[in-house]
Parts: C-alpha cells; sequence; structure tokens
C-alpha cells in the first residue's frame, strides 16, 4: 500500500526533477503542506530526509532547500564517473560471469526508446551500477551510485531525447559486447566514449534549460565536490 509519505516523496521528487521547484528554492513546512494538500509534519520531514539521501535537497543553518544544479557540479560529476567506470570496467573484463552479462543486457537494455521517463532514467542508472557490481568490488557500486544521484536531474531532462536514447542503446550493447570478449582496452574506449558523448548531451540540454528558462545554473551547492 502506498503511504501518504510514499505520495508526498514521489511528488516532491518528480516535482524537483521537472523543475517545477527550481534549484536553490526555499522549502518550508507551510509551503509543502498548502502546494501538496495537507500531509502533516511527520511525513514532511520523513520525505525532506529521503530527498536530502538522494542530494535532492540540502538544509542549511536549519533551513531546506532544493539544491542547486551548477555547470561546474555536473562537469566534475562526470569527470570522476569516467574515472571510476574506466577502471570498474577493467576488473569486470576479469571477473564477470557470462550469465550476468546476459542478465544485464535483458533487464536493463531496452529493446527500443518507448519506455517512460522514470523508467529509463531507472535502467540507464542501474546498467552502470551493475557494471560496476561486475568488478567484484562494492566500492565501484557505491561510487558509481553516488554520482549517478549527482546526475539525476540533468539526466532526467536529457532522456526525452529519442535521439539520444536510440545512441545510448547502441552504446550499452557495445560496452557488453567487448565485457563477453574480455577485451580490456576496447571496453575502457568504449565507456569512455559513451560517457563524453553523455557528458556533452547534458552541457546541450543544460544550455537549452537556461535559455527556456533564464535561471537553472545556481552554484553554491553542499555538493559541489563528487
Amino acid at each position: 500500500m502506498t503511504t501518504q509519505l510514499d505520495k508526498l516523496y514521489e511528488s516532491l521528487r518528480a516535482d524537483i526533477l521537472n523543475l517545477v521547484l527550481s534549484p536553490g528554492l526555499r522549502l518550508s513546512e507551510r509551503m509543502i503542506e498548502a502546494r501538496y494538500r495537507g500531509p502533516s509534519r511527520t511525513p514532511i520531514r520523513a520525505a525532506m530526509l529521503r530527498l536530502e539521501a538522494n542530494r535532492l535537497v540540502q538544509k542549511v543553518d536549519r533551513v531546506w532547500s532544493v539544491t542547486p544544479l551548477s555547470l561546474t557540479h555536473i562537469m566534475q560529476a562526470c569527470e570522476f564517473r569516467i574515472g571510476i567506470e574506466r577502471e570498474g570496467v577493467t576488473l569486470a573484463c576479469e571477473r564477470a560471469q557470462p550469465r550476468k552479462l546476459e542478465q544485464i543486457e535483458a533487464e536493463l537494455v531496452p529493446s527500443d526508446t518507448d519506455a517512460s521517463r522514470k523508467d529509463w532514467l531507472h535502467s540507464g542508472c542501474e546498467f552502470h551500477v551493475e557494471l560496476m557490481r561486475l568488478s567484484g568490488n562494492e566500492l565501484y557500486v557505491e561510487a558509481m551510485q553516488d554520482v549517478m544521484q549527482r546526475l539525476a536531474r540533468i539526466r532526467w531532462l536529457e532522456v526525452v531525447n529519442e535521439a539520444g536514447r536510440a545512441r545510448t542503446i547502441i552504446e550499452h550493447r557495445e560496452i557488453l559486447r567487448h565485457l563477453r570478449a574480455g577485451d580490456a582496452a576496447a571496453a575502457r574506449d568504449a565507456v569512455t566514449r559513451h560517457a563524453l558523448e553523455t557528458q556533452q548531451r547534458h552541457q546541450d540540454t543544460l544550455a537549452k534549460s537556461v535559455m527556456r528558462t533564464g535561471s537553472l545554473v545556481i552554484g553554491g551547492s553542499n555538493y559541489d565536490q563528487p
């Protein structure tokens, strides 16, 4: 059964990801009560803590706000991702079991571009997390989970692009093909190209959003270091 907390969390999360609640916006309990039809303080506070764990809100001097979204933060997160993913797939080439590779492709590489935005975001995130799990090193898994959380909002904006989705399917399959072959150099090159192309799409998406909204990029996040 969906609880009041779950409903509130999903509503807040969707509004933050869609920029209905803009980066840097202060969030008071009174405002949330009014906007989301009167949830009590207990689920509001619980929802904010869950959003904080997902790096979507932050608390400074006892005041909650939507975590700022900055180009610097996004580029640092992308650079960090490239570093850990290159090393992770190197280990995965040595340690991955064929059945695990087949499972990842079957479950996390869509056959077409028709998935909902939420499902697409989830499968894309989990694909890269599961690649790191193939390394056999949980620290790589945790690092990838963290960096994907940091990139969640820009990825949410970017995944509506059907051409980008189609390209992602091709690139994910290429990465898996090199892992099956045990070709570490080719796997490293493939994840690097994929990450750099994704980074460029993030930059383009952010630039378009700034042109549309006029004030999307805001500095000062507590989460500026990946």
